[in-house]
C-alpha cells in the first residue's frame, strides 16, 4: 500500500474511533435514540461492540495521552462485560447506572485527548 493510501486508511481508522467514542460520550436518551435506530429493542452492547471493533486497530497509531484514554474507556468497558451482568446492557441502565456514567466521562475523556468534537453522523 502506498503511503498516500496508508494515511487514508489511518485516517479513516481514527474518524471510525470518534464516531464510536462520540456515541459512548453521548446522553443516555441519544445513546437510546440510536439504538431504536438499528434495532428498536436493540442492546446497549451494541455501543461498546462498535468501540470494541475500531479500538484495537487504532491503538497502536495514537500518541501516549489518547492511547491512555482509550485504554482506560476500553478497560471500562471490559470490567463492565465481565460482571456478567446483563442488566448493564439495557435502555434503563443507559439512564440510570454509574457504569455508564462512567463510561460517558471516560468516552469524553478520550475525545479530548484526541483534540476531536463529537462526531455523531446519521445512523
Amino acid at each position: 500500500m502506498s503511503t498516500v493510501a496508508d494515511n487514508a486508511a489511518q485516517q479513516a481508522l481514527l474518524e471510525q474511533l470518534i464516531v464510536a467514542v462520540s456515541r459512548l460520550a453521548r446522553p443516555a436518551q441519544g445513546q437510546i435514540a440510536y439504538l431504536r435506530t438499528l434495532d428498536p429493542g436493540g442492546l446497549a452492547d451494541e455501543l461498546a461492540l462498535e468501540f470494541d471493533d475500531v479500538q484495537g486497530a487504532v491503538l497502536p497509531l495514537l500518541s501516549d495521552e489518547p492511547r491512555q484514554a482509550v485504554e482506560a474507556l476500553d478497560d471500562q468497558l471490559s470490567k463492565m462485560t465481565a460482571a456478567s451482568d446483563g442488566g448493564l446492557w439495557t435502555h434503563e441502565s443507559l439512564e440510570a447506572s454509574s457504569s455508564w456514567g462512567r463510561v460517558r466521562v471516560l468516552a469524553r475523556d478520550a475525545l479530548a485527548s484526541l483534540h476531536a468534537e463529537p462526531v455523531i453522523p446519521p445512523a
